[in-house]
């Protein structure tokens, strides 16, 4: 059996046709209420078939996340299924990480016990691709019945050394840490066992860019809002698969102003993707870098595994998007500050 076909990539390519596009978020910054963007979502072509059913004045804001999440998920499974080669494996890495998204999820409801938050955000329609049991999972309350819902998984053994009865003694961000060392270490065994050359170093080299992106938003975080110390920040990073090396990380970690961050990578290997948009904070700096590389791989990509990949990524940065949106129309935050942290 060879490599998924190319039927995979025109898929990709038409269902990306029906991204939100640059006017429709221009128009999506002006809403001021919930029901007014799912009025709006509901005529879209690419959220009308989920949407169709919903009232724009019952839904609950968590509800229209998890059916944004249900879209996205729905389509990158129709492009998985369309996978019938050894490499399949590799198309599977999205289901790792909506696992990894879920416990987190769940983590978070435990920590802060607003057990009411989680409804309509765990999605039902991915026991079937899961080996965790959602059933368990939407009843969990506790460290304990998450272990459950957790056993028959790889999930168990990281979480098992944090286990604490206390939800105020959880240590969030290492558990994050470890699940995120999970996937990316899913991710480079899977590039290894089904590709090689240039495609290999090519796939290899966005989860690279997408790591070291991830370690300098948690310094910028940690320093700016928890004012941690260099011994914290260093315990949270990924190492293993990063380019950038320890010498230059401790550089980045020892920068005294947060926001100095940026005009090092403004200065860095980074550099090269500066788009003639500012950039008003780090997360927008590394998404806006994520995006320009999917983009890239979508429109002049023809190997499979890369168009997949980059569709992955662009779906995921329209979620941001919209959930952005549907935070800054929660707290009515001003059209141009939501506009600066939308990526397109």
């Amino acid at each position: 059996m060879g490599f998924a076909n190319n039927a995979i990539i025109t898929k990709a390519k038409s269902i990306y046709g029906n991204f939100l596009k640059e006017e429709d978020y221009e128009r999506i910054v002006k809403f001021r209420s919930i029901p007014d963007l799912v009025g709006f979502l509901k005529k879209h072509p690419n959220y009308q078939e989920t949407l169709k059913d919903v009232s724009e004045n019952a839904i609950h804001r968590g509800q229209l996340e998890a059916l944004i999440k249900r879209n996205s998920f729905d389509q990158i499974q129709r492009l998985t299924n369309q996978v019938f080669s050894k490499d399949e494996p590799f198309y599977r890495l999205s289901i790792v990480n909506q696992e990894n998204d879920l416990i987190l999820a769940v983590l978070r409801t435990i920590i802060s016990q607003e057990f009411d938050d989680m409804k309509g955000k765990i999605p039902y329609f991915f026991e079937t691709h899961t080996k965790i049991s959602v059933e368990q999972l939407i009843k969990t309350t506790n460290f304990d019945e998450l272990l459950a819902a957790l056993e028959k998984t790889p999930y168990y053994k990281i979480l098992k050394p944090f286990y604490t009865k206390n939800p105020e003694m959880i240590r969030y961000l290492d558990i994050e840490h470890h699940l995120e060392s999970y996937f990316y270490d899913e991710a480079f065994d899977r590039i290894d066992k089904f590709y090689s050359g240039k495609l290999a170093k090519d796939l290899k080299s966005v989860f690279e860019t997408r790591i070291e992106l991830g370690n300098i938003i948690k310094i910028y975080r940690l320093k700016k809002f928890y004012q941690a110390n260099p011994v914290t920040i260093k315990s949270v990073l990924i190492k293993k698969h990063s380019r950038i090396s320890e010498k230059k990380m401790d550089e980045i970690i020892a920068i005294q102003d947060p926001d100095a961050i940026l005009k090092y990578l403004s200065k860095s290997e980074f550099s090269r993707f500066q788009s003639d948009k500012d950039y008003v904070y780090v997360e927008y700096y590394a998404g806006k870098i994520r995006y320009d590389i999917a983009k890239k791989f979508m429109y002049f990509s023809t190997e499979v595994p890369k168009v997949f990949l980059a569709f992955m990524t662009l779906s995921e940065i329209e979620i941001d998007n919209l959930t952005n949106t549907i935070e800054g129309i929660r707290y009515q935050v001003d059209e141009n500050e939501i506009k600066q942290m939308l990526i397109y």
